[in-house]
């Protein structure tokens, strides 16, 4: 019989861990004649620190430790922000990011195979939000509201997002398993709906204890209008992970985004976006044992 392995996530209470993030990421739109160029660029490191494990269950808190964004616009000067910066001195783009920076750490309970379990005070349970904190492009004043409505997913809005799924049972390699989630898309004037979104994963190898899995998204709510689809364009990545199986942690992650719509900002229009996010496990610092 083939090797089987156990892939699961592995928490203890007082643990911290630290991950960098790099996102870069273009947006293209042509109406006609008209051609804009949109670039995004996003580091950041976040903390997450594990405040309790009960069984299979874990909950943690997420902080940001430090964030910089750049956005370009065709040949304008690009504008930077950074989570250092006071309250006067954060460009208006960036407002809103400043403002969702300042909150509370988000906390949240996962359970081993990585799957976000609501509490009773969550009515979002399920939801993924399309809109991210630290995007730039959900805060812009642009009227082209077409285009910014494109927004990267991101860990900020759903802080269980940080884990990939692990599949239930041990798997083979080549072996598959499948995820569906929801994310919220706006329909129109103050209107938004849920759209379902199929991940498929893939155990491709095992070298070293390390665990290297493949996935890609599709959607699976049938959907009228090419707005809409254009709104998920970067809902849909595809990329890899590594899991160190024996620490029962991810090392690293990729997403990869290459969407093009037509029609999506009216007849003679093309709207097509490209990128990718990595992020890695930053070394931790000394850590208490686990019991």
């Amino acid at each position: 019989a083939a090797q089987t392995w156990s892939l699961k996530y592995q928490f203890h209470q007082g643990q911290q861990l630290r991950y960098q993030s790099r996102q870069q990421m273009t947006l293209e739109a042509q109406v006609g004649e008209n051609h804009r160029v949109d670039v995004s660029q996003v580091r950041q490191v976040r903390r997450y620190s594990v405040s309790d494990t009960n069984g299979d269950l874990t909950k943690l808190s997420m902080q940001f430790e430090d964030v910089w964004m750049q956005r370009q616009v065709d040949q304008e000067p690009a504008v930077e922000f950074r989570s250092s910066m006071k309250a006067g001195e954060v460009p208006e783009v960036f407002k809103n990011v400043a403002h969702s920076l300042r909150g509370a750490a988000p906390v949240f309970r996962v359970t081993g195979t990585g799957r976000s379990v609501a509490s009773a005070v969550d009515t979002a349970k399920d939801l993924k939000s399309l809109a991210s904190p630290v995007d730039p492009a959900a805060d812009s004043a642009d009227s082209d509201a077409s285009t910014t409505a494109v927004t990267a997913r991101d860990a900020a809005s759903d802080p269980g997002s940080f884990l990939m799924l692990l599949p239930d049972a041990p798997v083979c390699i080549g072996g598959t398993w499948k995820e569906e989630f929801q994310v919220q898309v706006r329909g129109g004037e103050n209107l938004q709906f849920p759209v379902q979104i199929l991940r498929t994963y893939r155990l491709e190898n095992v070298e070293n204890g390390i665990a290297r899995v493949t996935f890609r998204s599709s959607v699976r709510t049938p959907l009228r209008g090419t707005v809409i689809r254009s709104q998920l364009i970067q809902a849909t990545p595809s990329g890899s992970f590594l899991l160190d199986i024996s620490r029962g942690l991810m090392v690293q992650r990729e997403f990869r985004w290459n969407e093009t719509v037509i029609g999506a900002l009216g007849p003679e229009s093309i709207l097509s976006s490209h990128g990718t996010q990595t992020d890695e496990l930053l070394q931790a610092a000394a850590e208490p044992a686990a019991n």
